[in-house]
């Protein structure tokens, strides 16, 4: 007779594996979301209510906020050993530096536009995918 909790086990494999999948997923997407929030708040300096909410978007898609990705310190110094959080912002604000987004009814670059190029593009893909390693398992 098979023992019962393996055969559960190995009943529920695919819904497990589907949790992964599910958890990746929105690990990703949180960190994408960060990215795009630190995009748009980057090139404008006054206050406004628009700013302050994305600001507040940010700090939610954050490690501090509801962020799924961990920064590892080294145990001894506690000196951050890869922050995914602080590559993010590095990646877009590059990327945002290199993304054409003129109009022609202005010299200004198009800031949202441009941001959602960024957020859009398969290099950011490929760059969230790399931060798998960092997600925090449930």
């Amino acid at each position: 007779m098979r023992h019962p909790i393996i055969f559960l086990l190995g009943a529920l494999g695919p819904y497990l594996a589907l949790a992964d999948v599910n958890h990746t997923d929105q690990a990703r997407q949180t960190l994408k979301n960060y990215g795009l929030s630190h995009c748009l708040l980057a090139p404008f300096n006054e206050q406004s209510a628009l700013r302050k909410d994305i600001a507040l978007a940010a700090v939610a898609y954050s490690f501090m906020g509801k962020g799924m990705h961990t920064v590892p310190q080294n145990e001894d110094t506690l000196q951050v050993l890869h922050d995914p959080y602080n590559e993010t912002r590095n990646h877009v604000s590059a990327a945002y530096a290199q993304t054409s987004a003129g109009s022609k009814y202005s010299d200004e670059k198009m800031v949202f536009h441009a941001c959602l190029q960024v957020y859009n593009s398969e290099a950011f893909d490929r760059f969230i995918r790399a931060q798998d390693a960092y997600i925090v398992v449930d």
